[in-house]
């Protein structure tokens, strides 16, 4: 791999870097350097995860290198000691020993994300680089890494915890006891890097729990990969053994940081929670007392006494006594208290400082105990209240007493009502009347007691980062590709950065279609506000916005709402009104899901939807998995429109107190946002992330249409990413909605004419890796027969071409697949036609060939295929005959190097006849300011002097003088006056030339 230095680091990269890809890694390196944190910004598809782990890793393997060297030195001073001085080589081994244990003083890198499906994509960047050898490991749950058939088979992530910790305690768990004999095995040591899905299959294979089998391989990998909650979770990290002292933290997607460090400081209980878990103690106490035969520990000595059980239990009553004693004054909208109201709660049922901890380790114990009673008497409950429990006190008193004015400062308790489930059947009122869990202890008939939940919410996402901080680590580097504008999160993080960077897009403005649509069709305002949202002329408009759009955007169109009653209010106006009818005509339609087992199986659907051909229309909502977790790259998302600023709910306590939050804490030395600042910043964010599904790497094209009028204001625009910024321009305006059909017509028009399509990139030297990791090797050229027409050639071919799309990260097509395009089954007598594999390549193709040797230089190229194009004297899109098809020829090349393959025919592009076209053509091709230019120095030469020549040619050439643009350069010269005809040939054959 080429092998470029980088800020004084020597960084093997798979190709050049690019220039964006050069300044990120720049940044980088500079962190590590100097011990700095960084906040970095690249779009979706600059290869910002390939640049974050060369960079690091080549930064870690340099440090390294340093210290072997460090270390011959080391040993060569030894020896020259051992001869007389004594004590030489002791104090060699004595540093050795120490070095080993502390890895060399080499910081290690833990690269953290927000889903293990993004964890798994890193994984597999890694494995694309120079850096494959280095060493791996990913730490994930139970619920993703168990094997043992009955802990599976537990519903829910906190009992398959329990169940497992029960029997490893118990020393009943056959796979976690392989592991001391089984953790130096080959197949387990023998690959650097094990995803998820690795360490399941060598787990089964060995017989070995992978979840406690990954924990072995972190003291000796040089990059861990974890969930955000392993790093910034007090308990997890805890509970994961997780070192930080001497680590470089990478955050990546990391926009969403600040909420996800108030989450896991934050911390919710219900009165019914209380009321259970009172309700479990008893019912221990009860077993306690029988000698129950439901008690499976019976004959073995308890961890708890029935002194402890009862003490817990007062507690308990006490804290429940407390709850209801909260007064909550308006029962709609809940009951806000200082952070110092948890502690006094608490307080009163002699929760502190000095037994939280015994307390919590005796919650513990319960849970195991009812874990094994629950496997004899199914009926019972199996400690989740005392889980909960748990969390709450291990969190609220996580803040050491030290630090009380700034957990003043940083939370809200706010009080609800907690909503009882009505009962069925007659005792439905009965029980309602008496409280909740229907305890009529609980009740008192003249206050009326209601259930309530008691929120412990953390506003200041910098509490969680300063925890991070303070546990010693190096570096740490925040990125994604919408983190703008970096300021507010830079203050709301409170945390020291030395290097940030906001990194342009990869692709070419031409790549990009960028409109803001403030009308429909029928010239109905689009606004999706909270006033005109139930308008059902507005509906209406929105629906025909987007059946239009569909019929101009070819394969994916993504279509994202606001939230879910917008998505499902539309959706029903639709039904109703015929227009999801005519929608679903053009491309069939998708609906993001919220179950897990769902969205699976609708996302595979869109996918085959778009593999067949047909197109899709998927609906999904900003913020939701398919806006944040999902690539559409290529084919499966060639446009996405926004339907309207996803504000959060105006009325929700948590925005509320959020809003107050930082107006009463915002300085001017601190710059944080006001409330209406970071309530706007929210919305923009979740757009700029659904934004971000559709232009995914360099060679990728695609529109972004915002059908909302409000995305022109000022303090919107400057909260979208900044390469969104640079398409809108300085002053974005609405455009009408009949141009911008015109113009999405001819953009895809001509990125389908003049951009590389997938099927068509150069595969260069990652195809021979991949089809050697993921396929069978292609068999010899020489054995494969070569009869004209013969079905054999046929089979060959079409087994060939899979393999060249599978390596150009296309969706892989089995020969199934292409037989379901054409409407046959494979292997029948019908002879393939045009509707077959060679559709799937293109519908240029005439000429393939299949030989094993260059033509070039006569090189071996592992049996790889060359695609070689020429132009049909049809255009792709017209429509023929089944007869006309069957027509076309052909031609299979033999392997003889005499014969000589055809070059590609260029297509001459012509020139449009009319002036409006000939703009019109310029306008789709180039930038909105050059197109502003360009028409701004035309109007001043058509009645200016020879300066204004000379201005025109400058713009004229700088605009039009690329190779896209170049016919249209010289379809300029019927628009300069005759004088200056002469002088406009002799540049632009020097350009010719040039």
């Amino acid at each position: 791999m080429p092998e470029s230095l980088i800020a004084g680091i020597p960084v093997h990269f798979p190709f050049e870097p690019y220039p964006v890809q050069r300044a990120y890694m720049e940044k980088v390196i500079q962190c590590l350097k100097d011990g700095t944190n960084g906040v970095l910004e690249s779009p979706t598809g600059t290869g910002k995860t390939l640049s974050l782990l060369c960079s690091s890793l080549a930064w870690i393997r340099t440090r390294q290198s340093e210290h072997q060297q460090q270390m011959i030195k080391l040993d060569k001073g030894a020896d020259l000691l051992g001869g007389g001085a004594g004590g030489g080589p002791e104090l060699s081994d004595l540093a050795k020993t120490m070095g080993k244990a502390n890895n060399w003083g080499v910081p290690k890198v833990i690269y953290a994300s927000r889903t293990h499906s993004q964890l798994t994509q890193a994984m597999r960047e890694l494995k694309r680089t120079a850096y494959s050898n280095m060493r791996s490991v990913v730490l994930g749950s139970r619920d993703q890494l168990c094997i043992h058939p009955e802990v599976s088979r537990e519903v829910g992530n906190s009992n398959k915890v329990n169940m497992c910790k029960l029997r490893v305690h118990s020393k009943t768990c056959t796979f976690q006891l392989r592991v001391e004999s089984k953790k130096d095995h080959p197949d387990f040591r023998g690959p650097s890097i094990m995803d998820i899905e690795d360490l399941i299959k060598v787990g089964q294979k060995l017989k070995m729990c992978p979840y406690y089998a990954s924990k072995e391989l972190v003291p000796q990998a040089d990059i861990t990969f974890m969930p955000y909650n392993y790093l910034l979770d007090p308990k997890a990290r805890k509970a994961n053994k997780i070192e930080l002292g001497n680590t470089i933290v990478i955050l990546d997607e990391a926009h969403n940081i600040e909420k996800i460090c108030e989450e896991s400081a934050s911390v919710q209980i219900k009165s019914s929670d209380v009321a259970i878990a009172i309700e479990d103690v008893t019912h221990i106490m009860k077993a306690f007392a029988s000698d129950s035969p439901q008690d499976m520990a019976g004959d073995e000595p308890k961890d708890f006494t029935i002194d402890d059980l009862m003490l817990l239990k007062e507690m308990l009553l006490d804290l429940e006594k407390a709850i209801d004693a909260v007064a909550v004054d308006n029962p709609i909208d809940g009951a806000t208290y200082p952070a110092s109201m948890i502690y006094e709660l608490l307080g009163k049922a002699n929760f502190t400082y000095g037994n939280v901890a015994t307390i919590v380790a005796l919650l513990d114990k319960l849970v195991q105990y009812l874990m094994v009673a629950s496997q004899q008497q199914m009926s019972l409950r199996k400690g989740g209240s005392f889980t909960l429990l748990s969390d709450l006190l291990t969190i609220v008193f996580a803040n050491k007493e030290s630090v009380m004015g700034k957990v003043h400062a940083s939370f809200k308790v706010h009080v609800q009502v907690e909503e009882s489930k009505q009962p069925q059947g007659k005792q439905a009122p009965a029980k309602q009347a008496g409280g909740w869990l229907s305890k009529a202890s609980l009740t008192n008939g003249s206050t009326g007691k209601v259930a309530k939940i008691i929120n412990f919410w953390c506003f200041n996402p910098g509490f969680g980062m300063e925890q991070l901080l303070n546990t010693q680590v190096r570096s740490v580097i925040l990125t994604s590709g919408t983190l703008a504008p970096l300021k507010p999160l830079i203050a709301e993080l409170a945390i020291p950065v030395a290097q940030h960077l906001e990194n342009p897009h990869i692709v070419d403005q031409s790549q990009v279609y960028v409109k803001i649509i403030g009308t429909g069709p029928d010239r109905q305002p689009l606004i999706s506000n909270y006033t005109n949202r139930d308008n059902p002329k507005y509906i209406s408009s929105l629906g025909q916005t987007i059946l239009n759009v569909s019929r101009l955007v070819p394969d994916g169109l993504l279509v994202f709402f606001p939230s879910y009653p917008m998505l499902n209010k539309c959706v029903d106006a639709w039904q109703a009104s015929g227009l999801w009818a005519d929608i679903a005509s053009k491309k069939p339609i998708f609906l993001e899901p919220r179950g897990k087992d769902q969205f699976t199986s609708t996302m595979e659907e869109f996918y085959q939807a778009i593999r067949d051909s047909k197109g899709a229309c998927f609906m999904a909502v900003c913020r939701g998995k398919v806006s944040e977790g999902l690539d559409f790259a290529d084919r499966n998302g060639r446009a996405v429109i926004i339907t309207g600023l996803p504000f959060p709910p105006l009325k929700d306590p948590k925005v509320i107190l959020k809003r107050r939050y930082l107006e009463s804490n915002r300085t001017r030395e601190n710059q944080l946002l006001s409330g209406n600042e970071w309530y706007n910043l929210e919305a923009t964010r979740a757009v700029n992330q659904a934004i971000g599904r559709v232009i995914r790497h360099r060679n990728d094209y695609g529109a972004i249409l915002l059908c909302d009028s409000r995305f022109k204001d000022a303090a919107q625009v400057q909260q979208l990413s900044k390469w969104i910024r640079g398409h809108l321009g300085d002053r974005p305006q609405c455009s009408p909605f009949g141009p911008i059909v015109r113009e999405l017509r001819q953009f895809f028009k001509n990125a389908e004419t003049t951009m590389k399509q997938p099927d068509e990139r150069e595969s260069g030297a990652p195809l021979e890796t991949v089809i050697k990791k993921e396929d069978e090797p292609l068999a010899p050229i020489s054995q494969i027969k070569r009869e004209p027409g013969s079905n054999a050639t046929f089979k060959a071919a079409n087994e060939t071409a899979i393999k060249v799309e599978m390596a150009n990260s296309i969706k892989s097509w089995s020969p199934d697949d292409y037989a379901c395009a054409a409407g046959r089954k494979l292997g029948g007598s019908s002879a393939p036609n045009a509707m077959d594999f060679m559709s799937r390549l293109d519908s240029n193709v005439s000429s393939i060939d299949f030989n094993c040797m260059d033509s070039r230089n006569g090189s071996n190229s592992s049996g790889l295929v060359k695609i070689h194009k020429r132009e049909r004297s049809s255009p792709p899109g017209s429509s023929q005959s089944s007869s006309q098809t069957a027509k076309k020829r052909y031609k299979l090349v033999e392997n003889i190097s005499t014969i000589k393959v055809e070059p590609p025919v260029e297509v001459k592009k012509e020139v449009p006849e009319s002036r409006a076209a000939f703009l019109r053509e310029i306008r789709s091709l180039v930038g909105q300011d050059q197109f502003r230019a360009f028409g701004q120095a035309l109007l001043e030469y058509k009645d200016g002097s020879k300066d204004k020549f000379e201005a025109l040619m400058k713009v004229v050439f700088e605009v039009l003088g690329g190779p896209r643009c170049r016919h249209l350069l010289v379809g300029m010269r019927k628009y300069i006056k005759a004088d200056d005809k002469p002088e406009f040939d002799i540049r632009l054959a020097k350009l010719e030339k040039s």
